[in-house]
């Protein structure tokens, strides 16, 4: 009785088992079975087992350019070219003019007073043109080449120098003495005498005057006088005398 008893008691856990087993279809041999230390049933499931990911290498980092020392104790091969420099102190009255009230004159600073405009440098007077008649400058400007030809400088003009020698010219006119040269002066004149008729006599009784480069200045006046020459005078009209004088200095 204890045998069979034995026997029971065995067969029948077995028997409960195989009773409440799942009836599934046969396993596929190539789905792993995955059993648990805790008895506990799993069921197995067709889907196929993924491979866990690799876990990616890690990246390198490329060494830099210039490598830093970790050493502190390790001198750096390029030195500093940035050299701390000690910001100046600024004083409290820096930027300030104090004036001390113990100073001499000559301690005390100069105030320097402001430029005065520059003053503007007024023209030179024109040129005297010597005030001259169209005959007087026509017997002018012979004169003045002949010198220059002559290898003279140019002559000047003066107005007053002009004025003298109009008058002198003038009486000559009037009293028929037309040709008295002397010293520095030159005359000629003559009845109806143009410009070119004067030049050619006072060229040819007195070069040595109108031709001396010592001179620099000249005046050259010119007087008109009418006269009778016969005595038909009041018939025919009194002529013209004409004079010149050619006055250097």
């Amino acid at each position: 009785m204890i045998a069979v008893a034995s026997v029971i008691l065995v067969i029948t856990p077995i028997s409960w088992i195989l009773l409440h087993q799942p009836q599934n279809d046969q396993a596929d041999a190539s789905i792993p079975i995955v059993t648990r230390t805790d008895d506990t049933y799993i069921t197995p499931t067709t889907k196929p087992v993924v491979a866990p990911p690799t876990p990616s290498a890690k990246p390198t980092v490329p060494p830099s350019a210039t490598p830093t020392p970790t050493d502190s104790t390790t001198p750096s091969t390029t030195p500093s070219t940035t050299k701390p420099t000690d910001r100046p102190t600024a004083s409290p009255t820096e930027g300030r003019t104090t004036t001390d009230p113990t100073a001499t004159p000559d301690d005390r600073p100069t105030t320097t007073s402001p430029s005065s405009p520059p003053t503007s440098t007024p023209p030179p007077p024109p040129a005297d043109d010597g005030s001259m008649t169209s005959d007087e400058l026509a017997l002018f400007t012979m004169i003045d080449n002949a010198r220059q030809n002559n290898g003279c400088a140019p002559l000047k003009r003066d107005s007053n120098i002009t004025s003298g020698a109009r008058n002198d010219a003038e009486n000559n006119a009037d009293s028929g003495s037309v040709n008295d040269s002397s010293g520095s002066k030159s005359e000629a004149g003559g009845d109806r005498w143009s410009v070119q008729d004067a030049y050619n006599q006072m060229m040819s009784q007195s070069s040595n005057t109108v031709l001396n480069c010592g001179h620099k200045t000249l005046g050259v006046g010119y007087g008109s006088s009418p006269h009778c020459t016969s005595l038909l005078c009041a018939i025919t009209g009194k002529t013209p005398r004409n004079a010149w004088v050619a006055d250097f200095s």
